[in-house]
């Protein structure tokens, strides 16, 4: 049984009454027309009810005192941000993911279609139902390839489909598991590609990756998302002193696994791009507010230092 706050909480406000709620609750609002056309681009639910928690005294209560409208915005437009480039550089990982994983696979196996449809030719007796179900949804592309160009035109043409091929049509969130539950000496030979990382610790780092790339493509609030699962230890993890490893789901371990995980080149200019992402909030929100959206993130104040620690 719903009270008639709750009731009036969830009823349909117009722009004006909306406003008029913000302002009750203490939020500073001194361009109502301004924020009127915020409002309508963004919507009441992503920008107020996504960011507002850091501003208020209590989860339901009230802003703190001379809390501006354009607070909740700054974090806003700083969180659409930092969602677009990790999202471009997630993507830059699973596609050379995609790639070697294909390669090795038929490097191994042979690149005959019946292959990657051979359930022997993974980690059977351990993963028994997650082979099938992901079996499942190879052979319903293939049975249904209008959904994909190139899959109908190399049935089309071929009568086959290489794995190389199909991979391009797997979620990143099918490519973690294909890897988990292929057999110890593929993942190997994955992993040696990339310096440092054993199977065990790429297989964490490619599951939460592809967590956060769901996050990016619906949307959703970004800075302060934590995955259930943890990267495993890496090497950086045992050189931090200060540092609290514990949790390692967030966003500050996903810029650990881009460390591991990207060419030096592409981590460098990541690295320099974030930097400039974050300086644009502590301008935004003021020294107070850029402690606790680094703290949100998982992010040390010195994280520059951390993340350009040597490997070897």
């Amino acid at each position: 049984m719903f009270s008639m706050s709750d009731t009036q909480k969830k009823r349909f406000l117009t722009y004006d009454e909306q406003i008029d709620l913000l302002k009750s609750k203490n939020l500073l609002i001194e361009d109502t027309e301004k924020a009127k056309e915020i409002l309508k681009e963004y919507s009441y639910y992503s920008l107020v009810s996504g960011y507002k928690d850091m501003f208020k005294i209590e989860k339901n209560g009230n802003y703190r005192d001379k809390i501006p409208f354009e607070y909740l915005v700054n974090l806003y437009v700083f969180d659409d941000h930092l969602r677009n480039i990790f999202l471009h550089e997630i993507i830059r990982i699973e596609k050379h993911i995609k790639s070697l994983y294909s390669y090795s696979f038929c490097e191994v196996f042979g690149d005959a279609q019946s292959e990657y449809l051979n359930a022997t030719n993974y980690d059977y007796s351990k993963y028994q139902k997650e082979i099938n179900d992901f079996l499942s949804i190879v052979q319903n592309t293939l049975d249904k390839p209008d959904r994909y160009r190139y899959i109908k035109y190399n049935i089309d043409t071929y009568g086959t489909v290489p794995l190389w091929v199909i991979i391009q049509t797997f979620t990143f969130g099918n490519l973690s598991k294909m890897y988990m539950f292929s057999k110890p000496t593929l993942q190997s030979k994955i992993a040696r590609e990339f310096d440092e990382v054993y199977p065990n610790q790429l297989s964490s780092m490619l599951n939460v990756l592809s967590k956060f790339r769901n996050v990016c493509a619906h949307g959703e609030r970004f800075y302060n998302y934590k995955t259930k699962k943890s990267i495993v230890d890496l090497p950086i993890h045992n050189k931090l002193k200060d540092y609290n490893t514990s949790n390692k789901n967030d966003l500050f371990n996903v810029l650990i696994c881009f460390k591991y995980l990207s060419k030096k080149e592409d981590f460098n200019v990541f690295v320099i791009t974030l930097d400039k992402t974050i300086g644009y909030i502590k301008q935004a929100l003021g020294e107070e507010y850029y402690s606790t959206v680094l703290e949100k993130m998982g992010f040390p104040e010195n994280w520059k230092d951390i993340i350009e620690l040597d490997k070897k």
